[in-house]
């Protein structure tokens, strides 16, 4: 049913006007690097290139230039980069991750300034860490899409016909009297590529997200259809709504680049961590999380390693939302590399599983 109801929503799009993202300035983006992290600029760089996006790379005593001229600047390197690169990320890094940074091997941090200008941290605990850090960025859609370079810049991705990644989805209910859990089986979530199109020349991938949970006998279908390049950003998108197989609602229009200022500046935080000799789990909320997992897929095991994702107000580095996400991640899982990703809530300093989805099956 899943399938027909995509082919379905399909045609209905591929039946509208194309609405492309052309007609609007990209962004002017400015990297402030070091020379030890000058091959991760020039990286970064190349991606912004392929995306026809406008970049320098600077010097660390060019930033206040920056700050007059560019609405995008990515900073490589974190509190301890040389020549100055340092002095100035730790403004944007929240203090715990940045002493976490320093004495954790296998960790990086992205950490998204969100003022008068995007200011982005990609940050690791060695220069390779950087690298994946800045990798990491460009491919995470709940990342880049707080940015102005959401629907500008990209990364080249490896979809084709027929690649899907297929999750199931638990939620929790929590006895506060009790402190107990009861886990609910909620649904799937599958992303498929179901077919390629020609617009005006541009091959595009059917990207499209199915949704499915049944809540009291009646079926809730939420299909998410986006047209994607080869750099997968978005060039058309529908989201459409289903009770019992039948049309409930429709939004059309993709989510657009994040141009506006919050009333306070917030800092969108994802820290990743990898399992190092003894140190296999970090400590939240008086749990043990393991900082990697081997998540069985059918008849493998596939490995994940963490991301810790929250945001804050800046600067007094206060929690902006009552909550947190825990990722487990692996660049080989197609539509952003989750494994498993668990959402939690915070109440009276208790960390509360709401939702869990874990990776069924994927071909990338």
């Amino acid at each position: 049913m899943k399938l027909r109801t995509a082919a379905l929503i399909l045609a209905l799009l591929l039946s509208l006007p194309y609405a492309g993202v052309s007609g609007e300035r990209a962004p002017k983006v400015a990297i402030i690097s070091n020379e030890a992290d000058m091959p991760t600029a020039r990286f970064v760089g190349g991606i912004l290139a392929n995306s026809s996006v406008q970049y320098d790379i600077m010097g660390p005593g060019d930033f206040k230039n920056a700050l007059r001229n560019y609405e995008v600047i990515l900073i490589l390197g974190g509190p301890r980069a040389y020549d100055g690169v340092g002095n100035i990320s730790v403004n944007y890094i929240p203090p715990q991750n940045a002493t976490t940074l320093v004495e954790e091997p296998r960790t990086f941090i992205v950490s998204v300034f969100k003022g008068g200008r995007d200011i982005v941290v990609l940050a690791g605990h060695t220069r390779r860490e950087t690298l994946e850090a800045s990798a990491f960025f460009f491919k995470d859609r709940s990342l880049l899409g707080i940015t102005r370079l959401w629907m500008r810049a990209g990364y080249r991705n490896a979809l084709r016909k027929g690649s899907y990644a297929i999750y199931y989805v638990e939620r929790y209910l929590y006895n506060e009297k009790e402190g107990t859990y009861r886990s609910v089986p909620w649904g799937t979530d599958e992303w498929r590529v179901l077919d390629e199109v020609v617009v005006n020349g541009t091959r595009l991938l059917n990207v499209t997200r199915t949704e499915t949970h049944l809540y009291l006998g009646v079926n809730y279908t939420t299909v998410e259809v986006n047209l994607l390049d080869n750099m997968s950003r978005p060039h058309y998108c529908r989201i459409v709504q289903l009770v019992d197989g039948r049309i409930n609602s429709t939004l059309e229009g993709c989510l657009q680049p994040g141009k506006s200022s919050p009333k306070q500046p917030l800092v969108f935080v994802a820290f990743k961590m990898e399992s190092f000799d003894n140190r296999t789990s970090w400590r939240m909320y008086g749990r043990d999380v393991p900082r990697s997992i081997l998540h069985p897929v059918g008849e493998r095991y596939v490995r994940g390693s963490l991301v810790i994702k929250y945001a804050l107000k800046y600067s007094g580095w206060r929690a902006a939302f009552p909550g947190f996400t825990l990722e487990y991640v692996n660049p080989a899982i197609p539509f952003g590399g989750i494994v498993v990703r668990v959402d939690n809530d915070v109440q009276n300093g208790n960390a509360i599983t709401r939702e869990v989805e874990k990776l069924y099956a994927f071909r990338p």
